[in-house]
Order: structure tokens, then sequence, then C-alpha cells
């Protein structure tokens, strides 16, 4: 279990890099190229997958709408912050609020073990985040944008920790799910800036394709794994995407793990160690 959401968040890291900085240059283009990538695979996959249980719909439905919204401050975010300030900040400050409603509205019980990871998970990674602010590689309108995907995160990962649920198929879920998300994007973003968004997808369709495999793959192990553990305890640990987001940062970023990063790093690691004793 463990193994699977850490192959999510590694893949989950790689597609954001991608949307930051491989696609054209432009984040904003970048990420919608990744959710239409996504969409693709999900449409080839769906005659394979079948579709979910029709009492999800309602879920995937509200998802593939808040998934919009996510795709889109992803995209904004990456336009006025570094990749190693504002991806932290954004999945770290998320598994805490996770773990509170999951608690509330599903009551799930979290051991002693399973609290500690959350702590030292979230600790750490706001901790990855916190530093980066601090060195200014994020400015006030970044800082907003990530406040309100903080709260998107929150609601897609509680609406498809229950709707997964009632799916009794997470694939076609996730693939439904995406699909739509993908389907919305091409008409909302393609009203104002549809030149930019084709010529984006002619020229980088396959690193479209490559993204979208990474997020469909990244969020359909997590949702997969929501079904088998509390949602709280999967969405901590998936945020250790921050590790590795930050790992692209070092090696291919040039950028330096000073002492706050290794605290941080740290923490996540003994977040990782009691999540094991659970």
């Amino acid at each position: 279990m463990i193994a699977v959401v850490l192959a999510a968040a590694l893949l989950h890291a790689c597609w954001n890099a991608l949307a930051k900085g491989r696609v054209g240059g432009d984040p904003f283009i970048g990420a919608v190229v990744i959710a239409i990538g996504a969409a693709v695979v999900s449409l080839a996959t769906l005659p394979f997958s079948g579709l979910p249980d029709p009492a999800s719909y309602p879920f995937v439905g509200a998802s593939g709408i808040i998934h919009v919204g996510y795709f889109v401050l992803i995209g904004a975010s990456y336009r006025h912050a570094d990749f190693t300030a504002i991806y932290p900040l954004m999945r770290g400050a998320a598994p805490l609020v996770v773990a509170a409603f999951g608690l509330l509205l599903f009551q799930e019980a979290l051991t002693l073990p399973l609290l500690a990871g959350t702590l030292f998970l979230s600790g750490g990674v706001i901790g990855l985040g916190a530093q980066s602010i601090r060195s200014g590689g994020l400015a006030a309108k970044g800082l907003a944008i990530a406040a309100v995907n903080i709260a998107i995160i929150v609601i897609y990962t509680l609406v498809d920790g229950y709707g997964v649920r009632r799916s009794g198929n997470p694939v076609g879920y996730v693939t439904l799910m995406m699909a739509l998300t993908g389907a919305i994007l091409v008409g909302l973003i393609g009203c104002y800036r549809g030149r930019d968004l084709l010529r984006m997808l002619l020229r980088q369709w396959h690193i479209g394709l490559v993204g979208g495999v990474m997020a469909m793959l990244s969020y359909g192990a997590a949702l997969w794994a929501m079904t088998h553990a509390p949602i709280g305890a999967v969405a901590a640990l998936r945020e250790t995407s921050v590790l590795f987001a930050t790992m692209i940062g070092v090696v291919f970023l040039g950028e330096r793990l000073g002492l706050a990063r290794l605290v941080a790093t740290l923490a996540i690691f003994a977040g990782l160690a009691c999540m094991r004793l659970s």
C-alpha cells in the first residue's frame, strides 16, 4: 500500500514539473495541455475499465468541475512562484485538513502512529514551503492562488474519497472524471485562448500525453488506496511528492538544500516511519 502511494507521489511531482517548465514555457497552458492529455488517455482506457456504479456519478460530475479549477490554478500559480516554493505549500497544507474532515465525515479513527505520521508529514512539507517563501521564491499573488488551491485540493480529495467508495470501480471512476475534466477545460480555455491552446497541443502533444498518463496513474493509485485505508492517511502519505519535487529542484534547477529543508525532509521521513508502524 505504501509503495503504491509513494509511486503516485513521484508521478504527481513529475507531471507538475512538466507543467511548470516543459510545455512551451507557459505553465498555465502547460497544465491545461496535460489535463487534456489525461482526458485523451482516459477515453482510450474507458472501454477497458468500464463505467463506475451510477451511484458515484454525482461525485464524478462534482469532481470533474472541481478539477477544472485545480488545473487552472496550478497553471496560474506556477506563473507567479518557483516550483519548489509553491508546490510544497499547496500540497503540504492539505493533509491535516483532509484528515480532520475524514474523521468528522467518515468516522475514520486515526491510530496514534497514523496521527503522528500525519503531523510529521504535514509539518515537514509545510516547512519545505516556508523555507522557499523566506528565500523570496513566492510572491503575494502566488501565495493567494496557493491558498485557494489548498481549499480545492481538500474538497476534491474528500469528494473523490467518498465517491470512489461508491463506484465499485476505482479505475472507471478516475477515467470518467479525467475525461470530463478535459472536456470542460477544452471548452473553457478554448473560448478565450483557443489559438494558444491549439498551437501548444500541436507542438507539445507528446508531452501532454506523457504528463496525462502520469496524472491518471498518480490520482488513480491514490483513489484506489483510499478504498483500502483512511482518506486522511492516504492524503498525507501522497504529499511526500514534495520530497520528489525538492529533488527535482535540486538536481535540475540547481537549488541548494539548506538546513531548514534538511530538517523538513527528516520530519517527512519520520512521518513515513510512523505510518509503517500503523
